[in-house]
């Protein structure tokens, strides 16, 4: 548990997967149909092999569908999703029961074939109370009807995750179908780091962590980062990645693409635990100069030159939170992550000094720290 490797573009999901298991600092991780082909390519392995590596190497794997993408805006990158055979008809198609319990067969069999848990398909949400929400409650009685060990995935807008009491009439209908476990999902507009977040998204996605995982697991897809507040209301693992797009779920990245790349420029921001945020490689080397000794304090372990070494760093870092969350439970567990909060917007303002970075604490914390306290409130913590 803590962190697990969301799928890449690049050809190395098994290889650094395996080493993060071997280091200690990821469990495993997940592929998509959406960025691995179901065969071996010319540049990627099959499933099969990816699924098998991992597994030997005593890390968990998962095959996560990730049917929601499909109803993302301008959802066209198909090249590897039509490798998988998950539709008998239409691709998308589920206008009918019979069509949505063949996908969910069809998304069930090659999880057994990997070797995978069974992670039930869904729907990408942008409003709790409306006639898609009751429709992806039925799809996700339809899919634990189909075998009740499996967990069923919450996916949402940031808009779907920011509405109040509408939001928790939603998870609590989800709530009663008592799957195996849950995964969740924030979908974003942008590409970037750190996202755009509002306190109303941090607040309702920690509500429904809270409440989910009374008695079952709850896990984050993507998130990074801004997924440290759910970590706090319960959630007990997140994923994240060396590129952004393992980071995020964007909207963008499901655009059509003309071929297969190897992944573009890496993401080695380097990610500061004293800060609860990161600077660009330039800033970060400015502040060495400048003032080892903060630089030091802010920056526990060491961060290599090589992109695998920057994310081995990142991962570290995120553990290391993860793995203090949770130990703790209710209020500690919440007020745990707050102190990293307040103890990092100490630290800013000479970082901002030294190195004139134009990203700080209104970005990398103020909305989490101010969601993560509308959440305490609520719960009459605070």
């Amino acid at each position: 548990m803590g962190i697990l490797i969301s799928d890449t573009a690049r050809n190395n999901l098994a290889s650094w997967t395996i080493r993060a298991i071997e280091g200690g600092y990821a469990s495993g991780a997940y592929l998509s149909p959406f960025t691995s082909p179901l065969g071996s390519s010319s540049y990627k392995k099959s499933a099969k092999d990816t699924a098998s590596r991992i597994q030997d190497a005593g890390g968990e794997f998962w095959f996560d569908p990730m049917s929601y993408a499909l109803d993302m805006p301008r959802a066209g990158d198909f090249r590897h999703y039509e490798t998988w055979n998950l539709w008998s008809q239409t691709r998308g198609d589920l206008s009918d029961q019979v069509s949505r319990i063949d996908h969910i067969k069809r998304v069930y069999e090659i999880q057994t074939v990997l070797s995978s848990p069974l992670l039930a398909p869904s729907l990408l949400l942008t409003n709790p109370n409306s006639q898609k929400s009751q429709q992806a409650l039925d799809f996700s009685i339809e899919a634990n009807e189909t075998d009740n060990g499996a967990w069923l995935t919450i996916s949402g807008s940031q808009e779907f995750w920011s509405s109040e009491d509408e939001l928790d009439a939603h998870i609590g209908a989800l709530n009663q179908l008592e799957p195996a476990g849950w995964l969740l999902v924030v979908t974003r507009s942008e590409t970037m780091m750190p996202p755009t977040c509002s306190e109303k998204e941090i607040c309702g996605l920690m509500r429904t962590v809270y409440a989910l995982s009374q008695d079952r697991e709850v896990r984050i897809a993507f998130g990074d980062l801004a997924a440290l507040p759910a970590v706090a209301a319960g959630a007990t693992s997140i994923c994240t990645g060396w590129d952004l797009r393992q980071r995020i779920c964007a909207y963008q990245d499901f655009e059509e693409r003309a071929n297969d790349t190897s992944g573009g420029g890496w993401y080695q921001r380097p990610t500061l635990l004293g800060l609860m945020g990161g600077l660009t490689a330039r800033e970060y080397s400015i502040l060495v100069s400048e003032d080892q000794q903060l630089a030091d304090s802010l920056t526990p372990g060491t961060i290599g030159p090589r992109p695998e070494l920057a994310f081995k760093h990142h991962a570290q870092v995120l553990n290391s939170i993860i793995t203090e969350l949770n130990s703790l439970t209710d209020a500690p567990r919440v007020n745990a992550l707050r102190g990293h909060y307040d103890a990092a917007l100490t630290k800013w303002d000479d970082v901002i000094q030294i190195t004139g970075t134009t990203l700080g604490p209104r970005q990398w914390i103020t909305p989490f720290k101010n969601g993560l306290d509308v959440f305490m409130n609520s719960e009459g913590w605070i």
